[in-house]
């Protein structure tokens, strides 16, 4: 990211974007795919910074739209293995431990057990467009042992729909790039509220199911 993006880094001096922007121009695609690794692995690297700003290096011709969704994909799903395989092999000793170190205290832990224990594998999918949720709902799925292939199967939906948007709402973003922090700040809170309200109502739809 150099040249046409010079005033956009100079406008993001300073700022939270910082580490995200230095990984970025240094490493390119495989600077997307660590990061996203790290966000799915709970640590605190947002997707909602990484793939907008991934868009508008799309947007200025470094990259190509579907190459960066792969990538970041890719690495998303790498993370949510990293939690799932904590979960399914260690237990949950080894996730509050390695909680600790991250965003997973043991309260959040427990509502994302009872969570995933109500809802079942669909949480897997549904969470992956709540922030914050999206990653932690891997550990109740590997302390619960859900199936491998399933929690793949249902990861990689979820986080490739939420990967392409969000990319592409960088690309978009990245028609007025002096806006794009203004863009990144302001747009996820109402993303986040209507995220949560769908999957409310969905879950809400499926409880009301006659059971057999």
């Amino acid at each position: 990211m150099s040249g046409a993006s010079g005033g956009l880094l100079s406008s993001l001096s300073g700022s939270t974007f910082n580490f995200v922007l230095g990984v970025m121009q240094r490493s390119g695609l495989l600077g997307i795919f660590a990061l996203m690794v790290m966000e799915s692995a709970t640590l605190p690297i947002p997707s909602e910074i990484v793939l907008p700003l991934a868009g508008y290096l799309v947007y200025l011709g470094g990259a190509e739209y579907w190459t960066v969704v792969v990538v970041a994909s890719a690495g998303s799903l790498v993370g949510t293995m990293i939690d799932y395989s904590i979960g399914y092999s260690l237990g949950r000793a080894a996730v509050l431990k390695f909680g600790g170190t991250v965003r997973l205290n043991q309260r959040n832990l427990e509502l994302a057990e009872r969570w995933f224990g109500t809802y079942g594998s669909p949480a897997v999918l549904l969470a992956r467009f709540v922030p914050v949720v999206r990653t932690l709902v891997a550990f109740p799925a590997g302390l619960a042992k859900m199936n491998v292939a399933k929690f793949v199967a249902y990861s990689a939906v979820g986080i490739a729909l939420w990967d392409a948007a969000l990319v592409y709402l960088g690309v978009i973003a990245g028609r007025s790039g002096e806006a794009i922090i203004g863009f990144l700040h302001s747009f996820f809170l109402p993303l986040g509220v209507v995220a949560t309200a769908a999957i409310l109502l969905v879950l809400f739809l499926r409880l009301r199911r006659p059971r057999d």
